[in-house]
């Protein structure tokens, strides 16, 4: 089938280099010409001064060779199949052209519409070949019910009032008329898995092909996964064998800066906190202590490759940096240029101290 690339990224690695990024455009901004109101003196701002906080120490490295882990099952059963093959039946619907009735809801319409206001047309109000799934309610009230029942070819003339609270004040709570022209209608039919349908999608010629090969892509995410599992699990059975004393100004830090960011994404989506812990199987302060918590461990993580690596003299060499680049899909130089050396080396080191630690763990 289609093979779509989505690479995933370890979210200490991203972390890491997003913080070094910070620091080194921090830097620049102190030793460049004035912006707004930051300052030109050369001197430490206070928010670089709090990149810099350190993040505490380990006081006792613990075992971290020949930890026993468990690597979770890779196998897929028959219903995880089911589920995948549905799901991408139901990304994938059918349209059939329909040339021997009217527009109906659920329908997808190709239009042509001319917004006017006052008799002139009006800014963003124009478009030709647009595609609209009638019901969808993509558009102002009145303009999708207005082409239920409009027949190919068929010309209509929608008077219409924006809302008030439209976000063009220009246009909020005016009259206006849409003058629509039908090019074409489509009916979305659910797909069904036959032939035709792999032909359609897919590269393969029958359903057993299509089978098998989205079997081999459930596989090799559910080893990628397991080999993170794994990664994970090793760190963490390090961490719970050594003792460590946090910074919490440190801590306090970095979950000021997750929660922060959780917060602007969950809102640029529509929600809040409270609903996105629901959906979490928590309370919103039962998530703040799970994020409190995976934040102190982040740190440890950090705190204990760094003297996993000295310990072992484990170092970067280039073909650490070329690796870490390709996740990217990038050059060295570009990521460099991008994060900071010294945050792709943090972050290289760190891969190569994780992967020591599941070479030399007990997996079970």
């Amino acid at each position: 089938m289609r093979k779509f690339v989505r690479p995933l990224l370890c979210g200490m690695m991203v972390m890491a280099l997003l913080a070094g990024c910070s620091k080194k455009e921090q830097q620049e901004t102190t030793k460049g010409e004035t912006t707004g109101t930051e300052t030109t003196t050369g001197e430490t701002t206070q928010a670089e001064s709090q990149e810099d906080i350190n993040p505490g120490e380990i006081t006792s490295l613990g075992e971290y060779k020949g930890v026993e882990v468990t690597r979770m099952s890779t196998e897929v059963t028959e219903e995880e199949l089911k589920e995948r093959i549905q799901s991408i039946l139901d990304a994938n619907p059918e349209y059939v052209a329909v040339t021997d009735r009217a527009a109906k809801n659920g329908d997808i319409v190709d239009i042509d519409y001319v917004g006017l206001k006052d008799g002139a047309a009006f800014d963003g109000g124009t478009a030709q070949g647009y595609k609209l799934e009638l019901g969808s309610h993509s558009f102002i009230d009145g303009f999708e019910e207005g082409l239920v029942g409009a027949k190919t070819g068929e010309e209509r003339s929608l008077n219409l009032t924006f809302p008030e609270q439209y976000h063009s004040a220009d246009l909020a709570g005016q009259a206006v008329v849409f003058e629509v022209t039908v090019n074409g209608i489509e009916e979305k039919r659910d797909a069904v898995l036959d032939d035709n349908f792999v032909q359609r999608m897919s590269d393969f010629n029958t359903v057993d092909e299509f089978k098998a090969d989205t079997m081999e892509d459930i596989e090799a995410e559910k080893a990628q996964m397991a080999d993170q599992q794994l990664e994970n699990d090793v760190i963490l059975a390090a961490i719970n064998n050594s003792q460590f004393s946090l910074n919490e100004a440190a801590v306090d830090q970095q979950y000021e800066n997750q929660m922060s960011y959780l917060t602007s994404m969950i809102q640029m989506y529509g929600g809040n906190m409270k609903e996105y812990a629901e959906a979490s199987g928590m309370t919103e302060e039962e998530f703040e202590k799970q994020l409190r918590s995976n934040v102190e461990n982040a740190l440890k993580a950090q705190i204990l490759m760094t003297a996993i690596a000295e310990k072992e003299g484990i170092k970067v060499e280039d073909s650490d940096r070329e690796e870490l680049a390709k996740q990217y899909f990038m050059e060295v130089k570009e990521l460099q240029d991008a994060y900071g050396e010294d945050a792709v080396d943090e972050v290289a080191l760190n891969n190569k101290v994780r992967a020591f630690l599941k070479d030399n763990a007990t997996v079970k």
